[in-house]
């Protein structure tokens, strides 16, 4: 995309004077950032939970779109779950069975069961409990990507020798 080059007569604003203009163009150390009312951004830059599109040469340049992740990503909502999760939750709790044997624990958002914020999977070896697979949602419901733990139990007839715990 080549260079746009505006003179004296085309720049509307007060607050570039005839001694900020340059072999009949505007540079980007020329636009005025800081005056209330008059400041324009120079550059988009952006941060998790955003990316960005753009038609300049350099990146937040040119015709610039920023689109908001959907929810939470990973790194934003472990803090949140850390406080708030198992504590001060105000949602609606199912409890999935088979016959004597819970399948699944699922909290939602409301009783319209639309919005999950956790999911725990339970698998079964006769009568004992092998694996929970515990996920996470964000916001909207969506299974957040890197909130997924799975607790694999081994025993030794009745006890729990240990439990080991990847999150993925």
């Amino acid at each position: 995309m080549a260079r746009t080059q505006i003179d004296g007569d085309q720049i509307q604003s007060e607050t570039i004077d005839e001694s900020e203009i340059r072999n009949q163009g505007v540079w980007a150390e020329d636009l005025n950032t800081t005056s209330t009312g008059h400041a324009v951004v120079r550059k988009v830059l952006t941060s998790s939970g955003l990316t960005l599109s753009y038609t300049g040469v350099d990146a937040g340049t040119g015709d610039v779109v920023l689109t908001v992740s959907t929810g939470y990503v990973a790194t934003m909502h472990r803090p949140l779950d850390q406080l708030v999760h198992s504590i001060a939750e105000t949602s609606f709790y199912e409890v999935v069975r088979s016959g004597s044997y819970i399948l699944k624990e699922i909290w939602w958002a409301s009783s319209g069961k639309t919005i999950k914020i956790r999911e725990i999977d339970y698998t079964y070896s006769g009568a004992f409990v092998t694996q929970m697979v515990t996920k996470q949602y964000d916001s909207l419901g969506n299974l957040i990507t890197g909130e997924i733990l799975t607790e694999t139990i081994t025993r030794t007839g009745v006890h729990v020798d240990s439990i080991t715990s990847v999150l993925s």
